[in-house]
């Protein structure tokens, strides 16, 4: 299952997740990942996550993210639920035509690997494809 929490800059969508994730942490067998981009956030994700610097590792693009999540989890078999936070920078490509594509590759491995997937976008709904606004969490 893929969502995505989407809003402009600074409407909290960050700490909407590291909420989300401590709350996760308490259920048994919770294996979280958390995908950023630099190392903003090492100080407040839980230990019990396993956080991921995209920019430690030579990801470009959705496609390059999309072959790095495949690779975590063919590692990582029992992966829970991975959180990708501001997924613009993550994959430094800011076209919504790309993130649709993402989105659609995106949800047939979630499904393929039993994983939950929560992405947050920073950017207004109305400016996203239909197909991605599907994903967006009704507040």
């Amino acid at each position: 299952m893929i969502d995505a929490i989407v809003g402009v800059k600074g409407s909290g969508k960050t700490p909407l997740m590291l909420e989300e994730m401590s709350e996760e942490l308490k259920e048994e067998g919770a294996n979280i990942v958390f995908i950023e981009y630099g190392k903003r956030l090492e100080s407040v994700v839980p230990y019990h996550v396993r956080l991921i610097d995209i920019t430690e590792y030579p990801v470009r693009g959705y496609d390059g993210l999309l072959a790095f999540l495949a690779g975590l989890n063919a590692k990582d078999y029992d992966i829970s639920h991975i959180y990708i936070d501001s997924i613009h920078k993550v994959t430094g490509d800011y076209n919504n035509d790309h993130l649709a594509d993402f989105f659609r590759e995106l949800q047939k491995l979630a499904k393929d690997v039993d994983n939950r997937i929560t992405i947050t976008i920073s950017a207004e709904l109305d400016s996203l494809p239909d197909s991605v606004k599907a994903y967006a969490r009704k507040n």
